[in-house]
């Protein structure tokens, strides 16, 4: 059974449920009973030996000393958990009629780090001496749904170890969890990711260190800040050993999760797989921007697929949280991107967290905002040019659509490294792989939104162009026209190809003045002057003068009202201007002080403009090349530059192609109304 019919098939057990629990709620009673089978299934093979051996202990004997020996007992037969009942879903089956007092019993006696997991699907905290889970079948118990619920699961859900494999039953909560977010309309997408992407993000990650998986008596260490359901680190657990031909290899799995069920699953997830030894100090519950368990932490690798577009700025906690560590020594510091996305804010939590001794490397999937964005002098900008300023980015790899189960968006995978060699410092590998023929591979089934996986042959050469390091051409199928075209897939660019100068055009103010008298006449009928206000006197002294109504530049008017006696000060220059001057192209430039040649044009706001000028240019160069030949007395004022950065991926693989003529558009046309008019003539002959 594949994992896509085994979690239809246990699913499918919510018909029992039907019209009891509404659609959101159906997960609060299929993943709990998903994990306690899977528990009992692993548990078959050594429970009855187990209990024989802790029925040798005295009845009398210390709880201290009990705990110990359980400890001792589950050591040797290599399992971190168990239930001391001595029950199962399958034992209690035996007794219909005292079902629900069998279940309490169950529950509460399982070994505390799985009681903690079942707290989470009930949202209490394990911090009292009776932990009440009844929460878990109180309702099933009260409509007589307790027994046919564990029935169904027992008989339908065979999850022995020997038929589903840890990996397959990570996938199986995951499938599940991926129906009930869908029944409920729920984005699904933000708890996991497909295990395709997951292996292609661990396999570049790791890329270039496998040698060290050699080194005698190494640990590595895995971080994940929002882990979901631990597809990231188990399978990145998994690669390493797999690399090093060593099933012991020491590998630390470590990782926090905000949602409480999908936090509970990762926690079992490890359980199972014996990762569970020193858990309560890898594995954490709560949001990581407010509540980082792991602050002061390094890690060796670190992989995320944050969730997209989440606004981070809705909880005010968590906003005030963000906004304290946005200062200079702190995990935010290079800026903030708007609340409406904290994809970056996560990356920048991992980059706090990499290892300047010994190296580290981070694994992220993002969207396509990450990569433009924000203008220059924005956090998301800012953002961006941090990493280079750093020498972090290695490389972005573009993927195909349709990959993942909650959206059909584009996808890139951003790959960073603070310890690069030499030869790469300053320059990052784009990869586009979003060619879906080249690169991935038709579903039988869609999977929610999910109608591609990523190709065994796809991802091996996404990794080996990787490795290699430098641009790359390959021959593409073009899905439109069904031909072959020779098209750059990869290309190694310097960092300062991504940054660009925002500078600031300025061009002058232009103002002729005419017809004063009426212009002040008409103040005086507006509601609210007054005309004999001390803030008013200049414009009654300057509409009195003689000749005042000619039409005359902004330096000869003023100059005019010097002359009559009427030199009005810079405040009143200013207000002069505002009601008085009229903006045209032909009049002169307006100086800033007309009394002064000097002193500088006046700049027309209306007319600021900026140019954005990429780095490798000389900026006084471009100004007379781009700009002044259309606007001659347009200036910088360079006090106002702002160093930008953005990715445009887009743009780099972009292939101008012609649009088709009209004649071969109406040749299409024609070609299919004729083979319509052939298939309706066989339609006719047919009846």
């Amino acid at each position: 059974m594949t994992e896509q019919e085994l979690s239809s098939v246990i699913w499918d057990i919510k018909e029992i449920i039907r019209g009891l629990y509404d659609d959101a709620e159906v997960e609060d009673v299929i993943l709990p009973f998903t994990l306690l089978r899977r528990l009992d299934c692993v548990l078959d093979d050594k429970r009855d030996a187990i209990m024989e051996e802790l029925a040798k202990i005295p009845a009398d004997a210390p709880e201290k000393m009990k705990k110990i020996k359980l400890e001792s007992i589950l050591r040797r037969n290599n399992l971190t958990f168990f239930n001391t009942s001595g029950l199962s879903m399958e034992k209690m089956l035996a007794a219909p009629g005292q079902i629900a007092t069998s279940f309490d019993y169950y529950l509460n006696s399982f070994t505390d780090n799985v009681r903690d997991i079942l707290a989470n699907f009930v949202h209490k905290q394990d911090n009292a001496e009776h932990l009440d889970l009844s929460d878990i079948y109180r309702r099933l118990a009260e409509s007589n749904k307790l027994f046919s619920v564990c029935q169904m699961f027992v008989q339908r859900a065979d999850l022995h170890p020997d038929k589903v494999s840890n990996a397959m039953m990570g996938t199986v909560f995951e499938n599940v969890i991926r129906r009930s977010k869908e029944s409920s309309n729920t984005k699904a997408g933000q708890f996991y990711t497909p295990r395709d992407i997951v292996q292609l993000l661990v396999a570049l990650t790791i890329s270039g260190h496998e040698n060290e998986l050699y080194i005698p008596g190494r640990i590595f260490s895995i971080y994940d800040p929002c882990c979901g359901t631990g597809g990231m680190l188990t399978e990145g657990k998994k690669y390493l050993q797999t690399l090093a031909h060593n099933p012991n290899l020491k590998v630390q799995l470590f990782g926090q999760e905000l949602n409480d069920k999908t936090y509970a699953i990762c926690k079992a997830d490890l359980l199972m797989k014996g990762d569970d030894h020193n858990i309560s100090q890898q594995l954490f519950r709560g949001n990581t921007f407010s509540e980082d368990h792991l602050y002061g932490r390094t890690f060796n690798f670190m992989l995320a697929n944050p969730p997209f577009g989440v606004d981070w700025g809705k909880d005010e906690y968590v906003k005030a949280c963000v906004q304290k560590d946005n200062a200079p020594g702190r995990r935010f510091e290079a800026g903030l991107p708007t609340t409406s996305d904290g994809s970056l804010l996560f990356l920048m939590h991992m980059v706090a967290k990499m290892d300047k001794e010994n190296g580290s490397r981070i694994g992220i999937v993002l969207n396509g905002s990450p990569l433009f964005n924000g203008d220059a002098g924005s956090g998301w900008s800012n953002i961006r040019k941090m990493l280079l300023d750093k020498n972090l980015l290695d490389c972005i790899v573009a993927l195909p659509g349709d990959l993942f189960y909650g959206t059909g968006i584009s996808t890139y995978l951003w790959i960073l490294d603070n310890k690069r060699p030499e030869e790469k410092h300053n320059k990052v590998l784009f990869i586009d792989a979003a060619h879906k023929n080249e690169y991935a591979k038709l579903l039988q089934t869609n999977l929610g939104k999910k109608r591609f996986d990523i190709s065994e042959n796809g991802a091996k050469e996404i990794l080996e162009i990787y490795r290699e390091y430098k641009s790359a051409s390959r021959d593409i199928l073009n899905e439109s026209t069904g031909e072959m075209e020779h098209l750059q897939i990869a290309k190694l660019m310097d960092y300062d190809d991504f940054l660009y100068t925002k500078v600031a055009v300025r061009r002058p103010m232009r103002y002729w003045f005419e017809n004063i008298t009426a212009k002040y006449e008409q103040m005086k009928v507006e509601e609210g002057f007054k005309p004999d206000a001390k803030s008013n006197l200049v414009y009654k002294n300057a509409a009195a003068i003689d000749g005042i109504d000619a039409k005359r530049s902004d330096t000869e008017f003023f100059t005019y009202l010097k002359e009559k006696k009427c030199k009005p000060s810079a405040v009143e220059i200013k207000a002069i201007r505002k009601v008085w001057g009229t903006v045209s192209e032909d009049a002169p430039k307006v100086l800033n002080n007309p009394y002064k040649a000097d002193s500088g044009f006046l700049e027309d706001g209306n007319l600021n403009d900026t140019e954005s000028i990429p780095f490798k240019q000389d900026i006084d160069e471009y100004f007379e090349r781009e700009v002044l030949p259309f606007t001659p007395d347009a200036w910088m004022d360079r006090t106002k530059d702002k160093i930008g950065c953005e990715f445009p991926f887009t743009k780099l693989f972009y292939v101008y192609r012609p649009l088709r003529s009209l004649d071969a558009i109406l040749a299409d046309i024609e070609k299919l109304d004729k083979e319509a008019d052939e298939e309706l003539n066989n339609i006719r002959i047919e009846d």
